[in-house]
């Protein structure tokens, strides 16, 4: 089972790299905002709870991409590449909670506003 910890770095990077797909951002400055954010705590602490089935190694894997998608962000600047690399995890996340994107945090809506529905997916 994975530690809300674990889930607090995850679901404060998502929200940093979204934010980083709509405007410049300091990535660290906005994580750290983030990580210290009481709501988004409380939503690790909630996670970390209800989806006991991920494991550590699974919750890493996200973390590691998410800061691959980070890395890139530096290296790339922005555009299109942005919100597919937030995507891609985000689909791993969906691919590994059976085909349903977990209910954690605004998720779905960010899922939603980067448009990463695939063309055989109906709607939400």
């Amino acid at each position: 089972m994975a530690s809300a910890q674990q889930w607090l770095e995850v679901i404060a990077w998502v929200k940093t790299l979204f934010e980083a797909t709509k405007a410049t951002i300091d990535l660290r400055g906005t994580y750290e905002k983030y990580r210290l954010d009481h709501a988004t705590i409380r939503e690790s602490q909630r996670v970390a709870a209800a989806f006991t089935t991920y494991s550590d190694a699974e919750v890493e894997s996200l973390l590691h991409r998410l800061k691959g998608c980070r890395d890139r962000f530096i290296d790339q600047g922005g555009g299109k590449e942005r919100a597919q690399c937030i995507c891609s995890v985000l689909q791993e996340a969906e691919d590994g909670n059976g085909g349903t994107l977990p209910d954690i945090d605004d998720w779905d809506n960010i899922y939603k506003a980067l448009q990463c529905e695939t063309k055989s997916q109906t709607s939400r």
